[in-house]
C-alpha cells in the first residue's frame, strides 16, 4: 500500500473515532496520519480539533498554527485582527453601541465580562466599518435560513448582522447557544459581510439569467472559505489563548478547524443537496429565477420551476410563497380556476397574507364569480388598514 493510502486510513479511522468522542483514540489516528504525510494541512487540522476537544490547549493550538501556514493561500497565516488604523469617534460610538446592544439582546455574550473586553472592542472597530468601510448594525431578530447571517450594505441603509440565539437543527433544536457559540457567529458574520459587494454582484447576475445554479452557490461558498479561514485566525490568535487562560471548554469546529477545503473547489465537498450550501443558497437561486422567468413573460417556464419548488421544505411563508407566483403564472397564462387553487392553498398556510387575496379577486373577476371577488378584495383592504 502506498504511503498516502496508509495517511488516508488512518485520517479516515481518526474522523470516525472523533464522531463517537473517542478523543484519544482520534489523536492517536490523526498522529499517524501527519506522520505519513507531515505536509497534509487537513491532517494537522483534524489533530488540532481532536486535541481541543480533549482540553489539550498547547498542543492544540500548535497543530492548528502548523495547518494554517501548510494551507496553500490560507487568508489566516496573514491576518491580523485590527489595524492600527484611526477611526472617526462617531463611528466608534455606534460600533460600542451596537456592541451593547447585541450584548443586551444575547445576555450570554456578556459572559466573562471581566476576561472578555478584548472582544467587545474588536467587535465594536468591526461594527464601526474598520473592514466594511462603512457602519454595521446589529439586527437582533434572529436569522431565518442559518445559525448567522448578515444583510449587505444599501445605498441609504447600514449593513447588519443577526446571530440566532438557539440551536435551530439536530437533536439540539431549541437549546440556547453559549458564549463561544454565539460569539462564533458574530465573528464569523462580521468577516463574512465584507464579501457582501460579491453577494450582491452574484445576485444581480442570477437575476439576470448569467450565472447557473452552481456557479452560485459555488460562487458563495468560494467567498465563505474565506470568511471561515479569517474566522479560523481569529480563534486560533485571539480566542484559543483566552479559552487556554479560562481553563474555557472551546469547540474548535464552530471556528472551522475542520474546514480544508480550498475557495474554488469547495463546492465539490457538498453533495447533500438539502443541507449547505445548496440549502438556502439553491433557494435562492430558484427565487431569483422565477422572478427573471416572470419578467421576461416566460409564464409556463415559471410556472415549472414553481412546481418543482412546492416539493421542497423551505418553510411556511416560503411555500405561501411559491403557491402565491404559481397562482400569479397561472393569471398569465388566462388560466384563472387553477390560480384560484393555487391561491386557496397559499391562504391555507397564511390565511392573513394580504397580496393574496388581491390576486385572487382578479382571478375570480375572471370567472365571473362578482361575488367572491368583492369579499376578497374587501378581505385585501381590511388586513392592509390592519397592518
Amino acid at each position: 500500500m502506498l504511503r498516502g493510502d496508509d495517511a488516508a486510513d488512518a485520517f479516515e479511522r481518526g474522523a470516525r473515532a472523533l464522531t463517537r468522542k473517542r478523543f484519544d483514540r482520534a489523536i492517536i489516528d490523526f498522529t499517524e496520519a501527519v506522520k505519513l504525510q507531515p505536509k497534509e494541512a487537513k491532517y494537522q487540522g483534524m489533530l488540532s480539533v481532536a486535541l481541543l476537544d480533549n482540553g489539550d490547549y498547547e498542543k492544540g493550538a500548535a497543530a492548528l498554527k502548523s495547518a494554517v501556514e501548510l494551507h496553500p493561500g490560507d487568508v489566516g497565516g496573514d491576518y491580523k485582527p485590527t489595524t492600527d488604523k484611526p477611526l472617526p469617534p462617531a463611528a466608534l460610538e455606534h460600533g460600542r453601541q451596537q456592541v451593547r446592544k447585541m450584548l443586551a439582546d444575547r445576555p450570554a455574550m456578556a459572559e466573562y465580562a471581566a476576561e472578555s473586553g478584548f472582544l467587545r472592542d474588536w467587535a465594536a472597530r468591526k461594527f464601526a466599518g474598520e473592514d466594511l468601510g462603512s457602519l454595521i448594525d446589529w439586527d437582533p431578530e434572529p436569522p431565518t435560513d442559518s445559525d448567522a447571517e448578515h444583510t449587505a450594505p444599501g445605498e441609504t441603509e447600514h449593513g447588519s448582522i443577526q446571530v440566532h440565539p438557539e440551536y435551530t437543527h439536530g437533536r439540539r433544536v431549541g437549546r440556547p447557544r453559549n458564549f463561544e457559540e454565539l460569539w462564533a457567529g458574530a465573528v464569523y458574520e462580521l468577516h463574512n459581510i465584507n464579501n457582501a459587494r460579491h453577494f450582491v454582484k452574484l445576485h444581480e447576475r442570477a437575476a439576470a439569467g448569467k450565472v447557473s445554479k452552481e456557479a452560485f452557490v459555488g460562487g458563495i461558498v468560494k467567498h465563505e472559505v474565506v470568511a471561515a479561514q479569517q474566522t479560523r485566525a481569529f480563534y486560533l490568535k485571539v480566542f484559543l489563548p483566552f479559552a487556554a487562560k479560562q481553563q474555557l471548554s472551546t469547540q474548535p469546529t464552530l471556528w472551522f478547524a475542520q474546514w480544508w477545503d480550498q475557495p474554488d473547489e469547495a463546492l465539490k465537498g457538498f453533495t447533500d443537496k438539502s443541507a449547505y450550501p445548496w440549502q438556502p443558497y439553491a433557494r435562492q437561486y430558484d427565487w431569483l429565477t422565477v422572478e427573471h422567468l416572470f419578467d421576461i413573460s416566460e409564464f409556463d417556464k415559471a410556472a415549472r420551476l414553481l412546481a418543482a419548488m412546492c416539493g421542497e421544505t423551505d418553510g411556511q411563508y416560503d411555500h405561501a410563497d411559491v403557491h402565491l407566483w404559481l397562482g400569479r403564472c397561472h393569471l398569465k397564462l388566462n388560466r384563472p380556476k387553477e390560480a384560484v387553487e393555487e391561491f386557496g392553498t397559499a391562504l391555507k398556510m397564511l390565511p392573513d397574507y394580504a397580496e393574496i387575496y388581491q390576486y385572487r379577486a382578479q382571478a375570480y373577476e375572471r370567472l365571473g364569480e362578482k361575488e367572491k371577488a368583492a369579499a376578497d378584495e374587501k378581505k385585501f383592504k381590511e388586513l392592509n388598514r390592519g397592518a
